[in-house]
């Protein structure tokens, strides 16, 4: 896995805009849930959350097991419209965050942090800055339908690139039914495998510190700009 796909993925964790609203279910279910997540994620001046992130092979998938490797757990923070904070605490440290201006993935084990202009991922930022604003403002367009699942407390959206994306083939979120909570978010790619975040503990957060955004490169470190 090259390093670009290794940022890509952890940059996928939500959903977008004002995109097409086709493949609705017959009871137009569809507008409705986009609505909720709207109204949860919307208005809130930042958000946290727990995730825990795995890998599954495209046998399990196909088989519907899923095969446990590559797992890491860790913390997410947000401040609209882009600021973005991912720490990672296991198996190993990692920090992944965002100015809008500046991409930062720090390794400390291996001391290192690369550095990347946030255009080489202004795609994938852009689309995960409007999905945690509660699906405003996106520029891409996706094909996105509601997957019937009968008797279950959670609906899941499928989202289609469209026009496609070279790495990614399709994404589902799974929402909670009674308060729009997001509680996974599934990504496909094109070789028939996928990753999983599973969340917990949504919290709306008003205030962060200066600087938590930004990053500051320790002693002994070496910058690798991408």
């Amino acid at each position: 896995m090259n390093s670009k796909y290794c940022l890509i993925i952890p940059l996928f964790l939500l959903l977008l805009g004002p995109i097409p609203l086709t493949k609705a279910l017959p009871d137009d279910k569809l507008p409705t849930v986009i609505g909720g997540i709207r109204g949860r994620y919307g208005n809130a001046e930042g958000l946290t959350a727990e995730y825990t992130r795995e890998a599954i092979s495209k046998t399990m998938a196909m088989l519907g097991v899923a095969e446990r490797h590559d797992m890491a757990k860790g913390s997410l923070y947000f401040k609209p419209p882009h600021f973005l904070r991912l720490e990672q605490s296991s198996p190993q440290e990692e920090l992944l965050l965002t100015d809008g201006q500046i991409l930062w993935w720090y390794l400390p084990t291996k001391k290192e942090v690369y550095k990347y202009p946030t255009e080489k991922f202004g795609h994938e930022l852009r689309l995960l800055s409007d999905i945690l604003k509660g699906l405003k403002d996106t520029e891409d367009s996706f094909q996105i339908s509601l997957k019937p699942i009968p008797k279950t407390n959670t609906y899941h959206l499928i989202l289609k690139p469209e026009p496609p994306w070279q790495e990614i083939d399709h994404l589902e979120m799974i929402i909670r039914k009674r308060d729009f909570a997001i509680q996974q978010l599934d990504i496909y790619n094109n070789v028939g495998g996928l990753t999983r975040f599973l969340f917990t503990g949504w919290q709306e957060r008003d205030r962060f510190g200066t600087g938590f955004f930004s990053f500051s490169t320790p002693p002994g470190i070496k910058v690798i700009e991408e």
